[in-house]
């Protein structure tokens, strides 16, 4: 595409950067907070549009295309794009920045609505482009908008607000666009309700924010500080971020090796796992804890053992069940006989492994 002159913005509707089936369809770029992807030459075509035969060029007509790691439906997985703050936007405005400079693209929004989910979907509501405006068409465009695609994201997003930044606007100290809802707002110290997510910003290695000692806090509750050295907070540290991994990898999600979730930033699922009550013992023992194994829920059996006062363990936490784990579990056999073959049996059996759910939690 020798003079891209349009940006497309979609949403992954998920909350993890996306394979795109190998690749078969992906943007040109995916962004996930202030991490960006790049899988083909913002000059070459892609293939997250809809092309049909007989038609208008879609993925070809000098379109660059963007994914942003997320959801356009209220309540759908991950970042919800319409209330997206300053700081959720951070990647995306210097992706377009940058892009807006290299080539012909004004920095103007289509004037066709950007509707919300799901009156975005389909073409009987107005906002989708006839083929000789979209081959007329310079600037800024949801997948919405494309004809011969159906797809309503990224429903009512947050246009006005890209755009000043991208064109240089000063970004809110408070960490909320303008328009956008409380939910994200709040990521200075200064706008923080003391318990909705504050926001991406809030955990920066170094920076303080009262959000970080909560956060401290709320591990605690759910077993997983046993990093800490001292009290959590202000200031996020490389022992939060590595006592949120523990959190994230526990619930089963993939590590960052993988191209997962669980990164030890918190996002507002984790920050929503956190502060959710913490669940009655009942967690069911999977089969590959065991002595030399490796597994996510080693580490949980491991924060289990120190909180329930059978630690010491030396290199918790970790997915690998070496001697350090055997010697808690023996001490645990040791108080409760009747779960183990002997006392010095080192595997953890599964009535052993709710019982000492039950202990921890007590």
């Amino acid at each position: 595409m020798p003079h891209p002159n349009v940006i497309v913005l979609h949403t992954t509707e998920g909350s993890s950067f996306p394979s795109y089936g190998g690749g078969g369809s992906a943007p040109n770029f995916t962004v996930k907070g202030r991490s960006v992807r790049q899988h083909f030459d913002a000059n070459e075509s892609s293939r997250a549009l809809v092309n049909a035969s007989g038609g208008v060029q879609t993925n070809t007509l000098n379109v660059i295309q963007i994914e942003l790691v997320g959801t356009c439906t209220k309540g759908g997985p991950g970042l919800y794009w319409p209330d997206a703050s300053d700081d959720d936007m951070a990647g995306l405005v210097d992706l377009v920045k940058w892009l807006t400079s290299e080539y012909p693209i004004p920095v103007v929004s289509t004037s066709k609505p950007w509707l919300s989910y799901p009156s975005s979907y389909g073409s009987a509501n107005g906002q989708r482009m006839s083929f000789s405006e979209w081959e007329n068409f310079s600037g800024l465009c949801g997948h919405m908008h494309v004809p011969e695609n159906l797809h309503g994201d990224p429903g009512n997003f947050p246009i006005k607000r890209l755009i000043e930044l991208a064109k240089g606007a000063p970004a809110s100290s408070g960490g909320a666009s303008s328009g956008s809802s409380s939910a994200n707002a709040g990521s200075s110290s200064s706008g923080w309700d003391g318990k909705s997510y504050p926001g991406a910003s809030a955990f920066v290695i170094g920076k303080s924010h009262p959000a970080v000692t909560l956060l401290g806090k709320r591990l605690a509750v759910h077993g997983f500080d046993a990093r800490y050295q001292s009290g959590p907070g202000p200031q996020f540290s490389d022992t939060d971020r590595l006592s949120v991994q523990d959190f994230q990898l526990a619930q089963g999600w993939a590590g960052t090796a993988k191209g997962g979730d669980a990164d030890g930033y918190p996002g507002s699922s984790t920050w929503a796992l956190l502060m959710a009550a913490r669940k009655s013992p009942g967690l069911s023992l999977n089969a590959a804890v065991k002595p030399g194994g490796t597994h996510n829920q080693v580490r949980v059996l491991q924060q289990l053992l120190i909180e329930a006062g059978y630690g010491p363990i030396d290199g918790a936490v970790t997915n690998l069940y070496g001697p350090a784990t055997e010697a808690a579990v023996k001490r645990f056999h040791k108080k409760n006989p009747a779960l183990a073959s002997s006392a010095s049996d080192p595997a953890i059996g599964p009535k052993g492994f709710l019982e000492l759910q039950r202990e921890a939690a007590a």
